[in-house]
């Protein structure tokens, strides 16, 4: 690990932490971060990279850039960003830490917007939604105004708010938790920092996670009614040649959805650095004290993971068969049972898949390798598990209406 900067601002409120992991083509965030209309030394910019690339793309914004680590990662290893999180909670200064994308469009308003909401309710998570374009006329990033990514193209603007802040009814699917979070820092080191376990690994994952922790913690989840992002489109957004951990058809990590149905606080796996500056009150910290486990060089290698279950190629399909996905990619035909995406089960990774060249060789494989009682059992066990966590997330539901129900009273 090196530093390529590190920040000399003494004192600032908020730290924006800013992630590449070499597929960046594009930080003009930092463009408009120039723009803010309060003064300079109240924010830092934190920039992690992690492998081991100088980044060109952030060479002409350079000057925006306080922090700047690069991990240094090998490049047979597959990205976390749950790591990356915990290096920026790390090294940042701020009081507040801001999690959020590096290739959108603020307003000028947008670091004194988040530091007023923290002043007005100290004790939350703070997140702002993400207006998406999709007219691929704007890409390579051309500097739209604002007007133009809420307009033509723009798939989620509903009269001038974005779709997910007006529906209450599945927030979690409907609105981009991973566009911009806001938790102090001090609260992110209180619950251990992102969770820096397997399941996070590549696309499934994201500050959501922290998120779902801090509320259990007791801490109020809002979202900003006024202030918002704005993303156009880039090839690759929803990522490529993926690696899928535990998600629930709508890629919303199970694990993650399970710590917040189960009211765990701690993450599955601690950072190292992270643990010591929960338990000790003074850690000083340079490029060779933030901590990466040994074990991650193996477990997170690549050829490694391409050979289990969770690697989706860019040409995947997926689909059901009584009770077991099967998914299609360059290699062939796999099968595994549903329950086996559920944390409960994870257990049993790779102990029931079965392989085919094509589709007619899959299914026979399956009758022939899997038990007839198992056949049968799979897909009972399969809607057991939704159900379960059906009524879960429901009930969680209820309890989020009641609490809000209950704050409209006292007001």
């Amino acid at each position: 690990m090196k530093f390529i900067k590190q920040s000399n601002r003494a004192q600032p409120k908020v730290s924006l932490i800013l992630l590449d992991w070499s597929v960046r083509e594009s930080f003009h965030l930092l463009d408009y971060l120039s723009r803010q209309d309060l003064d300079r030394d109240l924010f830092e910019v934190v920039i992690i990279e992690y492998y081991s690339r100088v980044s060109d793309a952030i060479r002409p914004f350079d000057q925006q850039v306080d922090s700047w680590l690069l991990l240094e990662m090998p490049e047979d290893c597959y990205y976390h960003k749950h790591l990356m999180y915990n290096a920026g909670i790390a090294v940042a200064k701020g009081d507040i830490c801001v999690i959020c994308d590096s290739d959108a469009m603020v307003k000028e308003g947008f670091i004194n917007a988040i530091i007023r909401e923290f002043d007005s309710n100290p004790n939350i998570v703070l997140h702002i939604d993400q207006f998406r374009n999709a007219r691929k006329d704007l890409y390579p990033f051309c500097y739209p105004d604002f007007a133009q990514v809420t307009g033509k193209g723009c798939i989620n603007n509903v009269d001038g708010k974005t779709r997910g802040i007006m529906d209450d009814k599945d927030p979690i699917h409907n609105r981009n938790y991973g566009a911009c979070m806001c938790a102090r820092r001090a609260d992110l080191i209180a619950i251990g920092g992102a969770d820096e376990h397997i399941d996070y690994l590549g696309h499934i994952c994201g500050p959501y996670e922290l998120t779902f922790r801090l509320v259990n913690l007791g801490h109020r989840e809002i979202w900003h009614q006024s202030e918002f992002m704005y993303h156009t489109w880039h090839p690759g957004q929803a990522g490529e040649d993926n690696y899928l951990g535990p998600h629930d058809g709508r890629h919303v990590s199970t694990t993650a959805l399970d710590a917040l149905i189960s009211g765990r606080i701690m993450p599955l796996v601690e950072n190292e650095t992270i643990r010591n500056l929960r338990l000790i009150d003074d850690v000083k910290l340079d490029a060779q004290t933030f901590r990466i486990s040994p074990a991650y060089l193996h477990d997170w290698r690549k050829e490694n993971l391409r050979h289990g279950q969770n690697w989706i190629a860019g040409n995947t399909t997926r689909k059901m068969w009584h009770g077991f996905v099967v998914n299609h990619n360059i290699d062939g035909y796999r099968a595994y049972p549903r329950f086996i995406g559920h944390p409960d089960f994870s257990q049993y990774t790779g102990r029931f898949d079965v392989h085919g060249a094509t589709e007619p060789e899959l299914l026979k494989n399956l009758y022939n390798s899997i038990p007839f009682r198992f056949r049968l059992v799979f897909p009972v066990v399969a809607l057991l598990t939704f159900i379960s966590k059906a009524f879960g997330l429901s009930l969680l539901y209820l309890q989020r209406r009641l609490a809000r129900l209950a704050q409209g009273v006292q007001a």
